[in-house]
């Protein structure tokens, strides 16, 4: 079993369903729906996950599953998803749940809190069962991953939105002299080691390529939830083409460090 303090705890997720419909938001990120990853993140919940599943998601198997696409709060629940065990049970999860990722320019990370397995028989594959669908209304209904990162595995990239520094939802979040953002997008909520806030050491980590080749550090990265998106603060308007992090400083809720990670940056909105 991985340790565990209630600071990661919310890194686990993203959003959270029974909250106000964010039919009006704006929607990012590729127009046909996938699943990103689905991440073995933890084996035993603590008893915080009660704040956000109901004391029915206490000691169960964790897993954030991550989508292409953001989601209509209003149709995530629990028995819209189906995670299938070694033994090739369909289990439906106790708690589906989109917090704490449930800003603007998040809602695409769910937590799956079941009995889906051991750290010896993981789960194998996550499906859409049931009427999931995006902000923009389209059915994900039928949508499966027989990938499951495996519980000792640090999180990696999974998506780099570039947007403007003034773009709804991102008022406050970085400093001044901020020109442009990149928000990360990881396979499960991320911290320092031990559940520590990010600091100076993950910011120096991040290393952003521009169009003419040139790479930079942030001058700062912002959106601390902690959850797992995570803002890179730039003060340059030349374009962002990837992003680079350094393993070993990006840790999961189980103190996981990150490996060595890459991903293009795409437009977000």
């Amino acid at each position: 079993m991985k340790p565990y303090t209630l600071l990661p705890l919310v890194s686990l997720l993203a959003g959270c369903s029974g909250e106000e419909s964010t039919d009006s938001q704006p929607t990012v990120g590729p127009a046909v729906g996938s699943i990103l990853s689905a991440y073995y993140g933890l084996d035993e919940l603590p008893a915080g996950v009660a704040l956000l599943c109901g004391a029915e998601g206490v000691g169960e198997d964790g897993i954030p599953v991550t989508f292409s696409v953001q989601l209509a709060e209003d149709t995530v629940s629990a028995t819209v998803f189906s995670v299938e065990t070694q033994s090739g049970d369909a289990v439906t999860p106790v708690c589906a749940t989109l917090q704490p990722a449930d800003e603007p320019l998040e809602l695409r990370t769910v937590l799956l809190a079941g009995t889906f397995g051991t750290p010896d028989a993981p789960p194998r594959a996550v499906e859409v069962v049931g009427a999931l669908k995006d902000l923009a209304g389209e059915p994900l209904q039928g949508l499966r991953t027989d990938t499951i990162t495996p519980l000792e595995a640090g999180p990696s990239l999974l998506l780099a939105e570039r947007f403007d520094a003034d773009a709804a939802g991102l008022a406050g979040e970085c400093p001044e002299g901020t020109r442009q953002v990149v928000q990360m997008t990881w396979e499960g909520g991320v911290s320092g080691p031990d559940g520590t806030a990010l600091g100076e050491s993950q910011r120096t980590a991040v290393a952003v390529t521009l169009g003419e080749g040139s790479e930079v550090t942030p001058i700062a990265l912002a959106d601390d939830d902690p959850d797992n998106v995570v803002h890179v603060c730039l003060d340059t308007t030349d374009t962002p083409q990837s992003i680079a992090v350094t393993a070993g400083f990006f840790h999961d809720p189980g103190d996981d460090p990150n490996p060595s990670t890459k991903i293009d940056v795409v437009e977000g909105g």
